[in-house]
C-alpha cells in the first residue's frame, strides 16, 4: 500500500518529481566529475614528474639512496640486466651511471650531474628526447658528444656545437677528464633538473670513468604501474639480497607527503561540499513536505500512523533518488571517461606552473569505477538522510493540526 501510495505521489505532483529528479541528477554529475578532475590533476601531476626522468622504479645497491657516491654501486650489472630482462612483469629497464663533475666553457665553469645513459632506451623510459629543444639528442654510438640543459647551456654560456671541458673522478678515485661537444640542449620545465643535468652515452662515459659492467642503478618501468608495491616486492624476491628494488612512492617521498597535503585539502572542500548538499537536499524537503501538510493529515485522519507516513515518504524520496543516482552516474562516469581519453587543454599552464614541475598543458581526468561508485552511493546516501528531519517534524503534527496547516 505504502509502495503504491509513493508511486502516485510521484505521478501526481510531477513538477516536484521532476525538480527533485534534477537536482540530485546534477548534483551526482557534478560531485562524480569533481573528483574525477581532482585525481586526474593528482595523477598528471606525479605521471610528469615521474616521466621527465625519475622513472616508476629503481633497482640499486642497498644504501644507496642514503649514501649515494662510488662506495654502493652496482658492480656487476650484466648479472641484473639478466634478471631484469627474464622479468615478463617489466615493460622497459636501463642502467645508469651517475656522477657530479666540473664543466667549464669558454667564461664559467659549473658543478653538474654527469648521467651516462643508454640512448635508445631512454626513449622509453623518459622525455629527454621529447624535452630536446636545440640540435639532436644522443645515439648509442655517440662519443665525446654531450646533452645538457637549457638552464645548465645559460650558466655556461655555451650553444650546440660548443666545446665543454669536464673534470671530475673515475671510481677509482682518480682523476677523470674530457672534452665534450655539445650535441643537444633539452628544456623539461623543471628548473632545478634543467640548470644541473647533462648525458652522456654510457658505452662511452664507461671509458672515461672507468665503470664499464657498473651502474648506479636501473630504472624500470613495469606493465602495470598501478599495483606498484606488488610489482616491487615481486621483483625483489627476484634480486640478490644486496640488492633492493624500490617504487616512486620511496624515491619521491617529498611529492608523495605534498600530494598527501593537497589530499587533506581536497578532502576538506568535498566534506563542504558534502555539507552544502545535505542542507540543499534538506531544505527543498522540508518545503515539500510541508506544502503537503494537509494531504498526510487527511491520511492521518484516515487511519496511517507516523510509522505510515515515513514509510510512504521514504519510499518516495528511495524512487526518486534511485532513478537520479543512476542517470546521473551514467553521465557523469560518461563525461570522466571522456575527457581521461581526451584531456581538458588550457593553454600555457606548463609554462605558468614549469617551477612547480607542471610539464604539461593537458588536464586528464580520472576514470575509476569504485571511485565513482562510492561518489554516487554517497549522494543517495545523502539524499535518504536528508528526508529524516522533515519527516520527524510533519509527524510530530497531530492529524487536526496538519490538516489546518497553512
Amino acid at each position: 500500500m505504502l509502495t503504491s501510495l509513493a508511486f502516485r505521489n510521484i505521478l501526481k505532483s510531477k513538477g516536484r518529481s521532476i525538480i527533485t529528479l534534477l537536482l540530485s541528477t546534477f548534483t551526482t554529475i557534478f560531485f562524480i566529475i569533481y573528483v574525477a578532475f581532482l585525481d586526474g590533476s593528482h595523477h598528471q601531476f606525479i605521471k610528469s614528474s615521474l616521466e621527465i626522468y625519475t622513472g616508476y622504479a629503481h633497482v640499486n645497491l642497498n644504501g644507496y639512496r642514503d649514501e649515494g657516491g662510488y662506495d654502493d654501486l652496482i658492480e656487476d650489472a650484466k648479472s641484473i640486466d639478466a634478471i631484469l630482462k627474464n622479468d615478463s612483469s617489466i615493460k622497459t629497464y636501463s642502467p645508469r651511471f651517475e656522477t657530479y663533475a666540473l664543466l667549464s666553457g669558454d667564461e664559467k665553469a659549473v658543478g653538474s650531474l654527469i648521467a651516462g645513459i643508454i640512448p635508445s632506451r631512454e626513449k622509453t623510459l623518459s622525455k629527454l628526447q621529447e624535452s630536446l629543444i636545440k640540435g639532436e639528442y644522443l645515439s648509442d654510438n655517440d662519443t665525446n658528444a654531450i646533452y645538457i640543459g637549457s638552464e645548465l647551456a645559460k650558466r655556461l654560456k655555451v650553444d650546440v656545437g660548443s666545446q665543454i671541458a669536464m673534470v671530475g673522478s673515475s671510481i677509482d678515485y682518480s682523476i677523470a677528464a674530457d672534452l665534450f661537444t655539445i650535441k643537444g640542449i633539452f628544456k623539461t620545465g623543471l628548473f632545478e633538473f634543467d640548470s644541473q643535468s647533462a648525458f652522456v652515452n654510457k658505452s662511452y662515459l664507461d671509458t672515461v670513468m672507468l665503470s664499464d659492467n657498473i651502474a648506479s642503478y636501473f630504472t624500470l618501468n613495469f606493465h602495470d604501474n598501478n599495483n606498484i608495491d606488488k610489482m616491487t616486492i615481486n621483483l625483489q624476491a627476484l634480486l640478490p639480497s644486496e640488492v633492493e628494488a624500490v617504487n616512486w612512492k620511496i624515491l619521491l617521498s617529498a611529492l608523495v607527503q605534498a600530494m598527501l597535503v593537497d589530499s587533506i585539502f581536497n578532502y576538506i572542500s568535498i566534506s563542504i561540499f558534502f555539507l552544502v548538499i545535505f542542507f540543499v537536499i534538506m531544505i527543498f524537503s522540508y518545503v515539500n513536505i510541508y506544502t503537503r501538510a494537509r494531504e498526510i493529515g487527511l491520511l492521518r485522519a484516515l487511519g496511517l500512523t507516523s510509522k505510515d507516513i515515513f514509510g510512504m515518504l521514504f519510499v518516495e524520496i528511495l524512487i526518486l533518488a534511485t532513478i537520479s543516482i543512476v542517470v546521473g552516474t551514467i553521465i557523469g562516469a560518461s563525461i570522466a571517461y571522456y575527457y581521461e581519453l581526451h584531456p581538458i587543454v588550457i593553454s600555457g599552464i606548463a609554462e605558468t606552473y614549469k617551477e612547480y614541475g607542471v610539464v604539461s598543458d593537458e588536464i586528464p581526468m580520472n576514470f575509476d569505477l569504485f571511485t565513482i561508485a562510492w561518489n554516487a552511493l554517497t549522494i543517495f546516501m545523502l539524499n535518504l538522510a536528508a528526508i529524516i528531519y522533515p519527516v520527524s517534524k510533519i509527524n510530530k503534527l497531530t492529524a487536526m493540526e496538519a490538516m489546518r496547516y497553512v
